[in-house]
């Protein structure tokens, strides 16, 4: 019995230290417009592009057709993918 004390005391301790993570503020990108290839954090929707991705609001659904606005404005057909 004394191993699953152990065992149940790792798991929580573990819970503790990752769920502060999971409450990051990330910076809010630009919706619409084409994100750097290295973009670094991550984006909750997303519209897949042949010219890259684009954050889209959380309410349109996966699947979806979606455009992304390059930097020269033209804008570029996409789908919706998460």
């Amino acid at each position: 019995m004394g191993r699953m004390r152990r065992v149940l005391l790792l798991a929580l301790l573990g819970a503790a230290l990752v769920l502060p993570a999971g409450a990051q503020q990330f910076p809010d990108p630009v919706l619409y417009e084409l994100l750097p290839v290295d973009y670094p954090y991550p984006v909750a929707r997303v519209c897949y592009t042949s010219e890259g991705i684009c954050a889209l609001p959380t309410f349109i659904p996966p699947g979806s057709p979606c455009e992304c606005r390059r930097p020269d404005g033209e804008w570029v057909k996409g789908v919706c993918t998460h």
